[in-house]
């Protein structure tokens, strides 16, 4: 046993139960780890949480937390009102501005008791496992998958490069950010992918690194914690706000650092290769992301049904 715990930022009513039934019957009952449910304001009521103890674990916290966008973002230079943009024109209307606050909640791994970011609760703890609450632990994982952090830095439950319009257009002003960043601080990157980016200007090679599953993450904290690099870093992210400005995710912003000071990728439990671990599950429900304010209302559910039904046939 490790001084472990597992945390997630969660607003999916239907699927959290799953979720957790899931991560303790497949792993967790073994081990008996803390889980930590954060939620925006008024999400679940002390009837939901009661049950949800009582069916699946006392060893469940939920933990209510605020939100605000920082002051020195303009209204006009969020996300959603970037209307150039395809991806927000399309995909991404104000009623989904709750993202850009999980955004925020899961790239600030170390500010602690901060306005949208995880509590005091979670600083005691050697090693933090972040999941979504529709990440399906489907298979009986026989091992502790906090074992991996004896010898890593970070470590997640599978890799993936893919790169699309819909990446392209939520990293807008990362290439620009992160050479700043470089040149400001005097660095050169340890990952030869990424040096080699640098040196060429090239920002496609850096889509093509392998990033980090982002729905299982483990962090090795005591490393986290007290380094310089990584606090002077987030500070830098902060008070740029590609969060809220561009929907940066922490899969890109923590995985750039840690490729800027480790040569070697982030460490693959390769779990979907060995059938433990699902990234989501098989419902339409895992098609609406964490919000402060979406409800899931007549219209859209028959319309997010129908396109489920669609892609199951046409396997898109």
């Amino acid at each position: 046993m490790h001084n472990a715990a597992i945390y997630l930022l969660s607003s999916r009513k239907k699927l959290l139960p799953l979720c957790l039934k899931q991560l303790f019957k497949n792993w967790n009952n073994k081990y008996q780890y803390p889980v930590f449910v954060y939620y925006f304001k008024k999400t679940y009521n002390k009837k939901y949480i009661t049950k949800i103890k009582k069916d699946i674990s006392n060893k469940i916290k939920f933990i209510e937390i605020d939100y605000k966008y920082p002051d020195y973002i303009l209204e006009n230079e969020l996300f959603y009102n970037r209307k150039y943009n395809r991806y927000v024109r399309e995909q991404f209307p104000k009623k989904r501005e709750g993202y850009l606050h999980m955004e925020h909640f899961v790239t600030n791994i170390t500010s602690f008791g901060k306005i949208g970011c995880i509590s005091d609760h979670l600083k005691k703890y050697d090693y933090l496992m972040r999941i979504d609450d529709d990440s399906n632990f489907c298979s009986k994982i026989h091992f502790d998958l906090f074992d991996t952090m004896k010898s890593n830095v970070f470590a997640t439950g599978y890799t993936w490069n893919n790169f699309s319009w819909r990446q392209e257009l939520t990293r807008e002003k990362l290439w620009e950010f992160y050479k700043n960043y470089l040149k400001e601080k005097k660095l050169k990157p340890k990952n030869k992918i990424l040096l080699e980016a640098i040196k060429d200007d090239n920002e496609t090679k850096m889509h093509k690194l392998k990033w980090s599953a982002g729905n299982l993450n483990i962090y090795n904290m005591n490393f986290f914690k007290n380094d310089s690099n990584w606090l002077d870093y987030l500070n830098k992210l902060n008070q740029y706000g590609g969060d809220y400005k561009y929907r940066w995710g922490d899969i890109e912003t923590i995985g750039l650092f840690y490729y800027t000071f480790f040569e070697e990728p982030v460490y693959d439990l390769d779990l979907i290769t060995k059938k433990l671990y699902l990234n989501k599950f098989d419902s339409i429900l895992s098609s609406t992301a964490p919000s402060t304010k979406f409800t899931l209302n007549v219209h859209n559910f028959f319309i997010l049904r129908y396109f489920y039904k669609i892609r199951k046939i046409f396997r898109i």
